[in-house]
């Protein structure tokens, strides 16, 4: 049972220190909870999960495509790198509202969020290399069979998840108390960041 339970919960851990990176899903998350209520940072949290669920899978299942996916890094951190400095020029742009005949606000789909989870988190070729390098210290070092990789990417992925809702919570919590100056400070703060990692993505070196 140990050789099971202890890779499970080094998981949580190592999932605990994910989910609280300061990276561009962490922005977006806290930005869109704000901004957009409590269910849609749900929504973003949904989509980086399901991107770390099929990059995790590619590292464990698909090893004959990791060849692949780094013959095509360059066009995965250039394209991400882009998609990034788009997201960041957009915070800048007035939106406005769309309503109904009714006057109400019309919100956006659910799965417009999940889908700009999952391509923020997957098309992030650092998230790759961090699986992977995670990956090999636990076949390598710790000796860890199949499932007991299954098991700590598992508690990894449940961590993430919670610490996302539990930001996204927050925020959410924390955005109905803010002026509407406010918020708009934090999307240009969240404009800023977008286009400084997308631009520090195209030129590092992965």
């Amino acid at each position: 049972m140990n050789n099971i339970l202890l890779p499970f919960f080094s998981g949580i851990g190592m999932g605990v220190i994910l989910g609280f990176g300061f990276g561009t899903v962490f922005f977006a998350l806290i930005q869109n909870s704000i901004k957009h209520g409590f269910r849609k940072g749900l929504d973003i949290a949904t989509g980086v999960v399901l991107s770390d669920i099929l990059i995790i899978s590619l590292i464990l299942f698909g090893s004959q495509y990791l060849d692949e996916i780094d013959r095509y890094k360059d066009v995965i951190k250039y394209s991400g790198g882009i998609l990034l400095i788009g997201l960041g020029i957009y915070q800048f742009v007035p939106q406005k509202p769309r309503m109904d005949k009714n006057g109400e606000v019309i919100g956006k789909a659910s799965y417009l969020y999940i889908t700009k989870g999952f391509f923020l988190n997957f098309m992030n070729p650092i998230n790759f290399v961090a699986w992977l390098t995670i990956q090999i210290q636990l076949k390598g070092v710790y000796m860890y069979n199949a499932i007991q990789s299954i098991y700590f990417f598992t508690g990894s992925i449940i961590a993430i998840f919670t610490i996302e809702v539990i930001l996204s919570k927050m925020a959410h919590h924390i955005g109905k108390k803010l002026s509407e100056r406010v918020i708009k400070v934090v999307n240009y703060t969240a404009g800023y960041i977008f286009i400084i990692i997308g631009i520090v993505l195209i030129f590092k070196k992965i």
